[in-house]
């Protein structure tokens, strides 16, 4: 009795299981590295522009910024639009957030209070997206 063709089906059938596995490891990671973006989001949002220490508001923004590369990375390119402009307004919100002197408090708060309303218009933005992907509410 030939086993080859008994043999060949089993690979078939367990390579495939492996490449769909892969689609849903790529997605898991995409959902889990998005659960630790949001808690970073939150960090975030939660600096109020107008009380805020600039200091804290740069060790939230920095820790959002890495939190994004990181979902960046295993997103496969499916987000990088909404990526870019979050990143954009996160670096806006740290620019501002290093301006912001005693001479200068007033208006440097009034800019960090705009860079962090287009930060969470495209947070918001980020979160749809990925928020279809992984089924969530």
């Amino acid at each position: 009795m030939d086993l080859r063709p008994l043999i060949t089906a089993g690979v078939l059938i367990a390579s495939t299981q492996v490449v769909s596995a892969c689609g849903d490891v790529a997605d898991r990671d995409l959902c889990t590295q998005f659960t630790d973006l949001v808690t970073s989001a939150e960090q975030m949002q939660q600096q109020d522009p107008l009380t805020a220490k600039a200091e804290d508001l740069r060790g939230a923004s920095e820790e959002f910024a890495s939190e994004l590369d990181q979902l960046q990375a295993v997103s496969e390119g499916r987000l990088d639009t909404a990526v870019s402009a979050l990143r954009a307004s996160i670096a806006a919100v740290r620019q501002a957030a290093i301006e912001e002197r005693a001479d200068a408090l007033e208006a440097a708060r009034g800019q960090l209070e705009e860079a962090m309303d287009d930060l969470s218009e495209a947070w918001a933005v980020l979160e749809q997206r990925v928020a279809v992907q992984c089924d969530v509410d």
